[in-house]
């Protein structure tokens, strides 16, 4: 029997036909109060203790905070993944038996703060493969493009190509030379059909991992940016690590090839696995030796890119918000 909650309201048919035409859904106030408060807080926690990694990717930009797997050391996290109402919507977005929890983001952009998420697809820097994937990204606090807003291509998801995966700090590891250039969308906006919500505390954003998405930096003079984003994985998903890829530094047993197994993708629905909660009571965090690794890796990856004889393209137009993109009408 499952832990988590029944949602007060499951997605209707429309919501999910749009979610799959679209590659993205935005839902206003589907977040109650209470599990709200508890994201916040548990964002704030997060905030005042950046893990070794979250401080690395945080390392390039004044204001700008981001980090991942926070629910393995912040209560308030670990509890809104397993009791909230966040994976049967996942499972209903991705046709899925059981879901497993894959991972979980905080980003943070202070007032001002020039940091521009490039557009990007999810999947690109991911050690995973499979169709039963879903993202959900929270604000906690009121967000327009102004203070960094997400934006996404309409029906990018379908174009049947995967884009290099160009992270807010370019880490270098990560850049699959063999996957082609994202196109600059906001120099040619009239190309494409972009969407973008002025959002509230309580709406939420759930959208496919091939989806183009990315914001400009908090302009915004007084206002913060937080928000955190939840990934899901369904029946079809299979571990595909490689050099390539995002490393996970948390202990699992999923086999290459294999479906997801272990403590660091916890099992959800249709029931919890007791092995794998009965291991988040123990602490856990990254070896140093682990982290060293990755980031001498990356050193070695930004060093080859800067050698190429061909330099890469990776550079993308962000400037200020652009006037003539315009919110989309409710639907």
């Amino acid at each position: 029997m499952s832990f988590a909650v029944t949602p007060a309201r499951p997605l209707t048919a429309e919501e999910i036909l749009r979610y799959r035409d679209d590659g993205v859904l935005m839902i206003k106030g589907a977040v109650a109060p209470s599990w709200l408060r508890l994201i916040e807080t548990g964002v704030e926690k997060a905030r005042g203790g950046l893990s070794l990694q979250g401080r690395f990717m945080s390392r390039k930009t004044r204001g700008y905070q981001m980090d991942t797997f926070l629910w393995k050391r912040v209560d308030e996290i670990r509890d809104a993944v397993y009791y909230g109402p966040f994976a049967y919507w996942a499972q209903q977005l991705m046709g899925s038996e059981q879901v497993r929890f894959f991972y979980d983001q905080m980003f943070v952009k202070e007032p001002g703060a020039n940091a521009p998420t490039p557009w990007h697809q999810d999947l690109s820097f991911w050690p995973i493969r499979g169709e039963q994937i879903t993202s959900f990204w929270i604000p906690v606090d009121p967000v327009t493009r102004e203070s960094s807003g997400l934006m996404y291509v309409k029906g990018s998801h379908k174009w049947n190509r995967q884009f290099k995966a160009i992270s807010p700090d370019y880490v270098a590891a990560i850049i699959d030379e063999r996957m082609d250039d994202v196109p600059d969308i906001n120099a040619h906006p009239e190309r494409y059909e972009l969407l973008d919500w002025e959002m509230s505390p309580g709406d939420i954003l759930m959208f496919h991992p091939l989806t183009l998405h990315g914001s400009y930096g908090n302009s915004h003079r007084t206002r913060r940016r937080r928000a955190l984003a939840l990934r899901w994985t369904g029946d079809d998903v299979v571990w595909a690590p490689s050099a390539k890829r995002m490393p996970v530094h948390y202990s699992h047993q999923s086999a290459v090839g294999g479906e997801l197994r272990g403590a660091a993708f916890p099992r959800i629905l249709p029931e919890p696995i007791a092995a794998e909660r009965a291991a988040r009571r123990a602490p856990e965090t990254p070896s140093r030796l682990q982290l060293l690794h990755s980031g001498w890796t990356n050193l070695l990856a930004a060093a080859r890119l800067k050698l190429r004889s061909q330099p890469l393209r990776l550079q993308q137009t962000w400037a200020t918000p652009a006037a003539n993109l315009t919110v989309p009408e409710k639907r």
